[in-house]
């Protein structure tokens, strides 16, 4: 196997509550036919430079860092996919059984604005082909956060939003902020308030939630299927990521537990190309909501795979294991 680090150019710089980034890296593992990825993503503090030094050792640790952990398992699935030639959501549907008859709709996210009526125009723009679209809030400035919200329901009347604050609202100022917002009616909120807060920050804000709050999603406070049991009695669904999880393998174990616990599912990815955001893909008929746009913020994403038609909704690729491929 051969192991490499690739650097993402963003086609602008992507701000959320955790930071700003005009750069991302991945870590890319492939055999003599087939490539795989997974992301690094800074506030999780995974140095890429130490996990290639771990991974280029002779003898793999059998405990390896998050992203090599990913990278490998999608590896793994991908060969199987080949053999069989079917594709991922083959072992999907092994253990969730048949789909959805209806895949969700394609959603479309935005970073922290630094210019309001920019955002305005480009809501305006992305919202003639997708009725979905994430507002990253969380800015360290409510009013701007409320502005946020504000500006782009005017802009797009008829879509979902999707508040997403990444942890960017202390416990005082999230049941104000859930509020207001819930003023123009977003379809969820995800992660409100910082998941150092544990289990009593979620129980704590859900008691201080009026009754017609939006449905509140966890997305960094929930890691595996027993983080969904332990939030299930104070949010009303997760955000199941690749890359929190560490393999598809306990993405699906994720979907499961949401399922057994009565919770939504927001199926999310990175900022990585189109090989890591279509393996993340094939898990789309068994969620809620999809958040799969990483690849659209890539200047250089050197790879093909899923795609969306006029009216924002997810096609796949007819191939093989992840089936993507190379530009």
């Amino acid at each position: 196997m051969h192991f490499e680090i690739k650097t993402l150019h963003l086609v602008e710089p992507f701000r959320i509550a955790h930071g700003t980034s005009a750069t991302r890296q991945v870590l890319r593992v492939s055999n003599t036919e087939l490539m795989t990825e997974a992301p690094f993503v800074p506030y999780y503090g995974e140095d890429p430079a130490q996990t290639l030094a771990v991974v280029n050792q002779a003898v793999l640790p059998q405990q390896l860092p998050r992203t090599a952990a990913l990278a490998l398992n999608l590896l793994r699935h991908d060969i199987i996919g080949h053999q069989t030639g079917r594709p991922l959501s083959a072992f999907a549907r092994s253990r969730l059984g048949p789909p959805a008859d209806a895949t969700p709709a394609g959603c479309r996210s935005f970073s922290i604005p630094t210019d309001l009526d920019v955002f305005a125009d480009k809501v305006r723009e992305i919202s003639r082909q997708f009725s979905v679209l994430k507002l990253k809030l969380g800015s360290g400035d409510l009013g701007l956060d409320i502005a946020t919200v504000s500006v782009a329901r005017m802009a797009a009347p008829d879509a979902q939003l999707l508040l997403d604050v990444n942890g960017g609202w202390d416990m005082a100022e999230a049941p104000l902020m859930i509020e207001k917002v819930a003023e123009y009616s977003p379809a969820l909120i995800e992660q409100p308030i910082h998941h150092r807060l544990g289990v009593e920050g979620w129980e704590e804000l859900r008691a201080l939630l009026p009754g017609n709050a939006p449905p509140i999603f966890a997305d960094e406070s929930v890691h595996t299927p027993e983080d969904v049991a332990a939030l299930a009695d104070f949010v009303d669904g997760v955000n199941i990521k690749l890359l929190k999880c560490g393999s598809l393998d306990a993405a699906v174990a994720m979907i499961t537990a949401a399922r057994e616990n009565r919770l939504q599912t927001l199926l999310g990815c990175m900022i990585e190309t189109s090989l890591g955001t279509t393996a993340a893909a094939h898990l789309a008929p068994w969620v809620d909501w999809i958040d799969l746009d990483g690849h659209f913020y890539v200047a250089n994403d050197d790879f093909t795979g899923i795609a969306y038609d006029e009216a924002g909704q997810l096609t796949m690729p007819d191939r093989p294991g992840i089936g993507a491929i190379p530009r």
